[in-house]
């Protein structure tokens, strides 16, 4: 795995322009055009409850990261919803779903990933009533392709660069960590 990966948190004020775009990268990547490690649309209705809805990835562990962020932006019942929804629709017959809601959750909101508490607090300000965002991972070499996708048509972007070498270090533990829940599962 790539150690350069970025955040990219699109916010669209038209519900069905996110979706359409959530599709092209789909399609994109079904046709091997495009390679992003996970990404997902996540809604805030009028009412203001939000949904988690279209999650893909190939990376359990950055899937992990998406359904944690998503859990730190729609709080906590959206925590316990994302993070079973992201597991169910990414993550299903991993051993990721084994590293829990509630560790997940803490390693996220600790200094683990180095991402700005005013960035976060930014993209949850961004998702009023009646909007949508794509919030994707992408390695370094697909990020202009994906900004390049998504933002012309939205109303704000986002985005964040992980540490290389805090990329590798919490990429090392989630092996380890697979390594010794598969162990248990045995």
């Amino acid at each position: 795995m790539s150690s350069n990966k970025k955040l990219i948190v699109a916010v669209y004020n038209d519900v069905q322009k996110a979706e359409q775009e959530f599709d092209i990268l789909f399609g994109k990547e079904k046709n091997d055009e495009l390679d992003l490690n996970a990404y997902t649309v996540i809604t805030k209705k009028e009412n203001g409850k939000t949904e988690l809805h279209n999650t893909e990835g190939r990376d359990a562990f950055w899937g992990a990261v998406i359904g944690g962020l998503v859990m730190l932006l729609i709080g906590p019942f959206g925590a316990i919803y994302g993070a079973a929804i992201f597991t169910a629709e990414v993550l299903a017959g991993s051993v990721a779903a084994s590293m829990g809601v509630g560790a997940l959750a803490g390693w996220l909101k600790s200094d683990a990933l180095d991402i700005p508490i005013d960035l976060l607090k930014d993209i949850k300000n961004s998702l009023q009533p009646g909007t949508s965002a794509i919030v994707a991972v992408a390695e370094d070499d697909w990020v202009d392709e994906v900004e390049g996708i998504l933002k012309p048509n939205s109303e704000m972007m986002h985005e964040y660069q992980f540490n290389g070498s805090v990329v590798e270090q919490f990429e090392k533990d989630w092996e380890e960590h697979q390594g010794k829940s598969k162990e248990v599962s045995e």
